[in-house]
């Protein structure tokens, strides 16, 4: 054999020598990967796509918890909402179905998101119509031209905010999450979620959003009719005084129309007397009716009817007090579909075991935080859908 043919010879010996000895190794890789994403229960990735989409959907979320806790991303690409990536709020997109429960649950604790008309944004702005002027007509009289007037069209802005909820839960909890684990993360989640939507959709100062008390065109009516020399107090308010905000608000709005008011303010209503008997206002023929006809419940049930309206509860609206507060409103009468929400459908997860949440240093606590983020807008879509009972400006 020649001295270059075996010069070739050895070589191509080696090559393959080389190519097996990496095959091997990333045949041990690949085997300690395996054990590794398969050390967790519950993990998801040694799944079938067919045993996969068998899994109820419970256990598929807590594996999608349990996969970002482990940054399990063999097991984060086996749901299909999912892109390797971050989303654009930070943590990973959640699955569709996921995101579907917590909103779910969300319209269980709020009033806003289930009673607000929702507009979803493809965009992190959104301009809504509305008609501030409508055409006018006229009997001219014979041989006498109309007057021309067209409608006149404003626009509502939403803008999309990104909320941001972090919870601190042991490493135990989420290592080894099952469903009731899952089911506790919503419901926190949600809850908080509800709670700030009701919040800013109310009372909301402009930052980030700005609410039904504070938007400036929404109708004020002060208690006992009148804005000074008045009533500074909301013990002052009387059957009346609620009664009086009906009218304040277009005709057009009462179809769906409601009060809504805190607990506090409510039970101080009920336990007004009829001046000439002395009982309670609670007879089918009087203003407050409480019966059994009536879904009760909080948050988002009726908790009665006042002036045969619905009537609201909800804890984000100012409680009763017998002290003189100025210029403060403290209920309102309106129709929430004239709230709008737009609804930016991204929700992102993160866990991070090295924060410090508060006084808690997680890493020394053997915790971890969760992080959900989403993206919504809220305003006030037609301000004479609504009107507010105030107290005294002076």
């Amino acid at each position: 054999m020649k001295k270059d043919e075996l010069t070739a010879l050895v070589a191509e010996v080696a090559e393959a020598s080389a190519k097996k000895a990496v095959e091997e190794k990333m045949a041990e890789v690949s085997a300690v990967s395996k054990k590794f994403v398969a050390g967790y229960k519950g993990a998801v990735s040694e799944k079938s796509e067919a045993e996969f989409a068998a899994m109820e959907k419970k256990a598929k979320w807590a594996g999608f918890i349990k996969a970002v806790y482990h940054n399990d991303r063999t097991a984060l690409g086996m749901y299909k909402s999912m892109n390797e990536g971050t989303g654009s709020a930070g943590g990973f997109v959640v699955p569709e179905e996921f995101a579907a429960e917590v909103n779910r649950i969300v319209e269980d604790f709020g009033l806003v998101p289930k009673l607000c008309r929702k507009f979803p944004m493809n965009a992190d702005v959104l301009n809504v119509p509305r008609l501030s002027a409508t055409v006018a007509v006229s009997y001219p009289g014979e041989s006498t031209a109309g007057t021309p007037s067209q409608p006149v069209f404003e626009r509502v802005v939403l803008t999309a905010k990104t909320l941001v909820g972090i919870t601190p839960m042991s490493n135990e909890l989420l290592a080894d999450a099952n469903i009731s684990v899952i089911d506790l993360l919503v419901e926190l989640f949600a809850e908080a979620i509800a709670g700030q939507l009701d919040l800013q959709g109310f009372t909301g100062s402009g930052a980030p959003f700005t609410g039904i008390f504070t938007d400036a065109g929404v109708t004020a009516y002060s208690i006992g009719g009148v804005s000074t020399g008045g009533l500074k107090s909301i013990s002052d308010a009387t059957l009346d005084d609620f009664r009086n905000l009906i009218s304040q608000i277009k005709p057009w709005a009462l179809q769906g129309a409601a009060f809504f008011m805190s607990r506090t303010v409510w039970s101080a209503l009920q336990q007004q007397k009829a001046s000439t008997s002395g009982d309670y206002h609670i007879a089918a023929i009087n203003p407050v009716v409480v019966g059994a006809s009536l879904t009760q419940g909080y948050p988002n049930a009726t908790a009665g009817t006042l002036w045969g309206y619905p009537v609201y509860l909800s804890d984000k609206l100012p409680a009763y007090t017998a002290a003189d507060v100025v210029s403060t409103p403290y209920a309102f009468f309106g129709n929430l579909k004239h709230l709008y929400m737009g609804v930016r459908q991204e929700m992102g997860v993160a866990i991070s075991d090295s924060a410090t949440i508060g006084s808690d240093n997680l890493f020394a606590q053997n915790m971890s935080a969760v992080r959900v983020v989403t993206r919504h807008a809220v305003a006030v879509g037609l301000p004479k859908a609504f009107c507010k009972l105030i107290t005294d400006a002076s």
